[in-house]
């Protein structure tokens, strides 16, 4: 029996101390990770006096009308007819930095929260559509050439813009960033559910919880423990597969009419946008897919973002996120000119 006890012992301390070890070479391997320099406002993104409103050739001005919370950008001299519409992703920002390039590029736009505003839901979950009702009815009131309507989501954000088009007719394109075809579970695990409701009701979602445990346990848990980088891929993919009624839960895009353009890296680790993305286009054949070689969730960084407790491998490579964002942008480009002539 002691001999049993001794052996379990030893083998507690041998995994102590290589988790140790592994934490260390982590630390070391990883210590000059997120090259990218995210803006000041990232360290609240709800606090709106930290995002700068002095541009040159734009007039900024923060818009607080019912559940519409977020930056109207309007370039001195607007060379582009419509508006841009940006939304960000699971952080909570109103994707500023979208909306401040394309205002200094002539466009006419906004940079909209999702959710942790006033008069919003306070963490992603069961936000409802029709706080976009307050956007329409804004637009509608205050700018007279206010068509046609481009919306711009990443991330979560580019599953909100989905639903929305869904929705609402009066969108005429969207650009998605790191698309999801499918409706997921919210974020809030204290108060869990769809990230999505309307007219009261939840809209059905794919559960992440119910996900493979051993995908959870690969690629969440352990790197955790030993400070390696998180990989959310598989377990949405593992909790899409386990869903028998999956198909309840894409979001329906057949009858949308906007121009859609999917914008997707192929080494995306968060989740599969490309599988994603071909998913939508098999539901509306004339949205358009560019897809960029080795790059990630987002074209920044090489790969792997350090958020201080953890470390979260979004994909890519530093060469080919770069790439990716130069080339998407021309692409955003000439896809927004195309439509706002």
């Amino acid at each position: 029996m002691k001999k049993i006890f001794f052996r379990i012992f030893l083998i507690v301390i041998i995994l102590v101390v290589l988790v140790f070890i592994l934490r260390i070479y982590n630390d070391y391997k990883y210590k000059d990770t997120n090259a990218l320099k995210f803006p000041e406002y990232y360290n609240d993104v709800t606090n709106i006096s930290l995002y700068p409103t002095d541009i040159d050739g734009v007039d900024v001005t923060y818009v607080d009308e019912g559940r519409m919370q977020g930056f109207r950008f309007i370039p001195k001299e607007k060379s582009h007819k419509g508006l841009v519409i940006c939304f960000g992703g699971s952080e909570g920002s109103p994707n500023f930095e979208t909306a401040k390039r394309l205002a200094e590029e002539g466009y006419e736009t906004f940079a909209l929260f999702m959710f942790g505003m006033k008069n919003q839901e306070q963490t992603l979950r069961k936000i409802p559509l029709e706080q976009f009702e307050d956007v329409l009815s804004y637009i509608n009131k205050n700018i007279k050439d206010n068509k046609p309507i481009s919306v711009l989501g990443a991330s979560k954000g580019a599953e909100y813009a989905l639903n929305l088009a869904s929705k609402y007719s009066e969108i005429d394109n969207l650009i998605l960033i790191a698309p999801s075809s499918y409706n997921f579970a919210g974020l809030d695990f204290k108060d869990y559910g769809s990230s999505w409701a309307y007219k009261g009701k939840e809209l059905p979602y794919i559960d992440i919880k119910k996900s493979s445990f051993n995908s959870f346990l690969k690629n969440i848990i352990v790197p955790n423990i030993i400070k390696s980088p998180i990989s959310y891929k598989e377990t949405y993919n593992s909790a899409i597969e386990k869903d028998s009624s999956s198909q309840e839960k894409l979001i329906p895009v057949k009858d949308v009419k906007a121009n859609i353009l999917m914008i997707v890296g192929e080494d995306d680790l968060m989740w599969d946008s490309l599988a994603m993305a071909d998913k939508i286009k098999e539901q509306n054949p004339k949205a358009k897919i560019y897809s960029y070689k080795e790059a990630g969730h987002i074209f920044a960084s090489n790969g792997v973002l350090n958020l201080g407790k953890i470390r979260i491998a979004t994909g890519g490579t530093t060469e080919s996120n770069d790439k990716a964002e130069s080339e998407s942008r021309k692409t955003i480009d000439a896809f927004l000119k195309e439509n706002h002539k």
